[in-house]
């Protein structure tokens, strides 16, 4: 099977944003791309716009996407000749602006099998507000949210209680985010959402207190496959960007939350066809119980760290969940994995169990389909 991998920052030649989401993108890809090779059969074909060494391996190429592209030599063509003769595709990119979506619409246009969610279930997750509805008809547990026009957003949110949180409507990876506690720093904060999107209004959302956390998961068509409950580290209280993360979490209410999750994704997915693959779902482990922040329809930066842990090589679940195999009924966790978003690892820890999984020599600990959930 030939894999085509598209990362979106990693990939436009004309990109003008910060070298941490960069940084964060090259290493989403570089770890998915490493994991797909290993896989016997597959192939993979790289999309990039960063000079790079030859190929070490037969099974991978790479397709340098120049700076100057025009007509016949821009990414979308690039990534069209490339699908046609692959067999899948994986796309990295933000929902912000439309991109993840539009690349995705891309692959279901050339019919190529997607290894992710399909477009129709991207169109809503990458809506936050429509996220919401969906979640608070479901009964999931989510913060009230609340559509801003820029045009008049100082005065409809001055006399609001605070803290609150505002965010770009369609956002990812904490970009844009800020916590807002003194009303001298309003004006501050909304200018900051405005550059972060190109839409005419934002969210805002009551300031949830608790511990960031996400839930991992593969789905297929027989099942959501949760990988795990991990931690989330966040920036400084005022500007609650994303910077890497624990996995697995072993924490009290870690069932309640993927429990909760799985129930978020089947809120966006009711009838189970378009989440495929990797994707996940960020929650606040409150003191009254988890609560559903996002749904997100991609690879995340957990995968950086739950890569370096699981039994079983993650790539190949997302490749089996999008080809319609069955997938396992657990995937096992052998140890605890520290990660920053640039996909620096900074500990590995194993552990072994303790009681009768000691005596038996059995190391690790798993997370059931029975409890399916989803991820940051």
């Amino acid at each position: 099977m030939k894999v085509v991998v598209l990362e979106h920052f990693t990939s436009s030649p004309a990109f003008r944003g910060g070298a941490a989401i960069r940084a964060e993108g090259r290493a989403m890809r570089d770890a998915i791309v490493a994991d797909l090779v290993a896989i016997p059969g597959v192939g993979v074909t790289v999309l990039r716009s960063e000079a790079c060494p030859p190929a070490a391996s037969g099974r991978l190429e790479i397709i340098r996407v120049p700076r100057a592209g025009g007509a016949g030599r821009g990414r979308e063509f690039l990534f069209r000749a490339a699908l046609r003769c692959a067999d899948a595709a994986l796309v990295i990119a933000p929902e912000s602006g439309g991109v993840l979506e539009r690349l995705v619409r891309i692959v279901e246009e050339e019919r190529r099998t997607l290894l992710g969610p399909a477009g129709a279930f991207v169109r809503i997750s990458a809506d936050k507000l429509e996220t919401f509805r969906r979640l608070r008809s479901a009964g999931v547990t989510t913060p009230d949210t609340e559509a801003i026009p820029f045009a008049d957003a100082a005065f409809r949110l001055a006399p609001r209680p605070r803290p609150f949180v505002l965010k770009p409507r369609d956002g990812c990876g904490g970009q844009g985010v800020i916590l807002v506690r003194r009303g001298d720093r309003l004006g501050a904060a909304i200018a900051r959402v405005g550059r972060a999107t190109r839409r005419k209004d934002f969210l805002m959302q009551p300031f949830i207190a608790g511990a960031p956390a996400s839930v991992a998961f593969v789905s297929g068509e027989d099942r959501l496959l949760p990988l795990a409950l991990c931690r989330q580290r966040l920036g400084p209280e005022r500007r609650l960007a994303y910077l890497g993360g624990d996995a697995p979490w072993r924490t009290v209410g870690a069932t309640a939350a993927i429990e909760l999750a799985r129930r978020a994704v089947d809120s966006v997915d009711p009838d189970g066809r378009g989440a495929r693959g990797y994707l996940g779902v960020d929650l606040v482990l409150g003191p009254s119980g988890p609560v559903v922040i996002e749904v997100n329809p991609r690879l995340t930066s957990s995968y950086l760290g739950l890569r370096r842990v699981s039994r079983i090589n993650p790539a190949g679940l997302i490749l089996a969940a999008a080809t319609g195999e069955a997938l396992p009924p657990r995937v096992t966790m052998t140890g605890v994995c520290g990660f920053l978003a640039d996909g620096t690892v900074e500990t590995v820890r194993r552990k072994r169990r303790a009681g009768p999984a000691r005596r038996s020599g059995r190391r690790g600990w798993s997370f059931s389909a029975g409890i399916s959930a989803a991820s940051i």
